[in-house]
């Protein structure tokens, strides 16, 4: 009996689906879930990324943030979208922030691009939420921000990107 192949879902509307149904019931801070996922994505897209860095972009807290798992996401979306995922993903076996932080930056680093210009567009979304709300942004927060700017910087993020993360960083130091 001939084994059948998962249907991969290659669009945004799709990725919008699994994220719907990824993030319903589960806890949710503001400024994350869906509307940060999409903002991530339109970061991206107005960079000139590409459409799968665009969705890897809307995927990229899924595992984090939900129930769901990297496997659940290989499922739905190919090998390709999820060692994009993955690389963006936290190992949360490390208990304290700021190893956590820097093991994902190597992480993150170790990848190279596109992820890298997924982590950068994750902080600008960020940003700009907190900006918008006036919400404060931790010290360690920011640290690790400030870190993830540079490892963008030289890995040479499209320069659109670095230069908004560096002034959403310099705005909020500001305040």
């Amino acid at each position: 009996m001939p084994t059948a192949v998962p249907q991969r879902i290659s669009s945004r509307a799709g990725a919008i689906r699994f994220l719907l149904d990824a993030y319903a019931g589960a806890r949710v801070r503001p400024g994350k879930g869906l509307p940060h996922a999409q903002t991530v994505a339109d970061v991206l897209g107005d960079a000139g990324e590409d459409e799968t860095t665009q969705l890897a972009g809307l995927l990229h807290d899924v595992v984090e943030d939900t129930p769901r798992t990297i496997d659940d996401v290989r499922d739905a979306f190919g090998e390709e979208l999820c060692a994009l995922v993955a690389a963006l993903t936290e190992d949360d076996d490390i208990e304290r922030y700021t190893q956590r932080k820097h093991a994902l930056r190597k992480q993150i680093e170790a990848a190279g691009s596109p992820v890298v210009d997924i982590a950068v567009a994750d902080k600008i979304a960020t940003l700009r939420h907190a900006v918008v709300t006036g919400t404060k942004i931790s010290k360690r927060k920011l640290t690790h921000y400030r870190a993830v700017l540079a490892l963008g910087e030289a890995a040479g993020a499209p320069e659109r990107l670095s230069d908004e993360l560096a002034e959403l960083l310099a705005e909020i130091a500001r305040r």
